[in-house]
Protein backbone atom coordinates (compact mmCIF):
# COMPACT_ATOMS: atom_id res chain seq x y z
CA UNK A 1 0.00 0.00 0.00
CA UNK A 2 1.43 3.33 -1.07
CA UNK A 3 1.09 6.71 0.51
CA UNK A 4 -0.21 10.00 -0.70
CA UNK A 5 1.52 13.23 -1.61
CA UNK A 6 0.21 16.76 -1.33
CA UNK A 7 0.96 19.11 -4.20
CA UNK A 8 1.04 22.84 -3.46
CA UNK A 9 0.41 24.67 -6.72
CA UNK A 10 -0.51 28.06 -8.14
CA UNK A 11 -3.82 28.07 -10.00
CA UNK A 12 -3.20 29.41 -13.50
CA UNK A 13 -6.87 29.74 -14.49
CA UNK A 14 -9.78 29.97 -12.05
CA UNK A 15 -12.77 27.69 -12.57
CA UNK A 16 -13.70 24.12 -11.74
CA UNK A 17 -10.26 22.88 -10.79
CA UNK A 18 -11.21 19.28 -10.02
CA UNK A 19 -12.86 18.76 -13.41
CA UNK A 20 -9.92 20.24 -15.29
CA UNK A 21 -7.36 18.13 -13.40
CA UNK A 22 -9.35 14.95 -14.08
CA UNK A 23 -9.73 15.96 -17.73
CA UNK A 24 -5.97 16.49 -18.10
CA UNK A 25 -5.07 13.14 -16.51
CA UNK A 26 -7.68 11.20 -18.53
CA UNK A 27 -6.62 12.87 -21.78
CA UNK A 28 -2.97 12.00 -21.13
CA UNK A 29 -3.24 8.48 -19.70
CA UNK A 30 -6.86 7.35 -19.77
CA UNK A 31 -9.00 5.98 -16.98
CA UNK A 32 -6.22 3.62 -15.84
CA UNK A 33 -3.96 6.63 -15.27
CA UNK A 34 -6.71 8.41 -13.37
CA UNK A 35 -7.04 5.38 -11.09
CA UNK A 36 -3.29 5.48 -10.47
CA UNK A 37 -3.18 9.22 -9.69
CA UNK A 38 -6.53 9.57 -7.83
CA UNK A 39 -6.40 13.40 -7.62
CA UNK A 40 -8.49 15.26 -5.04
CA UNK A 41 -8.47 19.00 -4.38
CA UNK A 42 -8.06 19.35 -0.62
CA UNK A 43 -7.95 23.11 -0.18
CA UNK A 44 -8.07 26.25 -2.28
CA UNK A 45 -6.75 29.62 -1.12
CA UNK A 46 -8.74 31.82 -3.51
CA UNK A 47 -7.09 35.15 -2.63
CA UNK A 48 -3.61 33.71 -3.21
CA UNK A 49 -4.73 31.47 -6.11
CA UNK A 50 -3.07 28.48 -4.46
CA UNK A 51 -4.42 24.93 -4.30
CA UNK A 52 -3.45 21.82 -2.38
CA UNK A 53 -4.10 18.63 -4.36
CA UNK A 54 -3.82 15.13 -2.86
CA UNK A 55 -2.51 12.43 -5.19
CA UNK A 56 -1.21 8.89 -4.84
CA UNK A 57 2.57 8.67 -4.44
CA UNK A 58 2.91 6.25 -7.37
CA UNK A 59 0.95 8.63 -9.60
CA UNK A 60 3.12 11.71 -9.00
CA UNK A 61 5.19 11.40 -12.22
CA UNK A 62 2.03 10.75 -14.22
CA UNK A 63 0.32 13.77 -12.63
CA UNK A 64 3.25 16.04 -13.49
CA UNK A 65 3.34 14.72 -17.07
CA UNK A 66 -0.42 15.20 -17.47
CA UNK A 67 -0.21 18.84 -16.39
CA UNK A 68 2.75 19.48 -18.68
CA UNK A 69 1.13 17.83 -21.71
CA UNK A 70 -2.25 19.53 -21.33
CA UNK A 71 -2.65 22.36 -23.89
CA UNK A 72 -3.90 24.99 -21.40
CA UNK A 73 -2.04 25.61 -18.14
CA UNK A 74 -4.04 24.44 -15.12
CA UNK A 75 -1.56 24.42 -12.23
CA UNK A 76 2.05 25.39 -11.66
CA UNK A 77 3.53 23.08 -9.04
CA UNK A 78 5.42 24.86 -6.27
CA UNK A 79 6.20 22.02 -3.85
CA UNK A 80 5.31 18.39 -3.16
CA UNK A 81 5.15 17.17 0.43
CA UNK A 82 4.09 14.08 2.33
CA UNK A 83 1.82 15.67 4.94
CA UNK A 84 -1.19 17.93 4.73
CA UNK A 85 0.04 20.00 7.66
CA UNK A 86 3.30 20.80 5.86
CA UNK A 87 1.44 21.58 2.62
CA UNK A 88 -0.82 24.02 4.46
CA UNK A 89 2.17 25.74 6.08
CA UNK A 90 3.84 26.13 2.69
CA UNK A 91 0.66 27.48 1.08
CA UNK A 92 0.09 29.98 3.89
CA UNK A 93 3.70 31.20 3.74
CA UNK A 94 3.56 32.01 0.02
CA UNK A 95 2.98 35.66 -0.81
CA UNK A 96 0.58 37.04 -3.35
CA UNK A 97 1.98 37.97 -6.78
CA UNK A 98 3.32 41.51 -6.57
CA UNK A 99 3.15 41.53 -2.77
CA UNK A 100 6.23 42.86 -1.00
CA UNK A 101 7.20 40.84 2.07
CA UNK A 102 8.71 42.53 5.10
CA UNK A 103 12.46 41.87 5.04
CA UNK A 104 13.14 43.17 8.56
Amino acid sequence: MGGVRYVVAVIEELGDLTTRIVEAVVEFSGVAGLAKVRPAVVRIYRKKRIAIVRIEREGLPLFRASLAAYPRPILRIIKVTGTLRRAQRIAESLSLPGEVRDQG
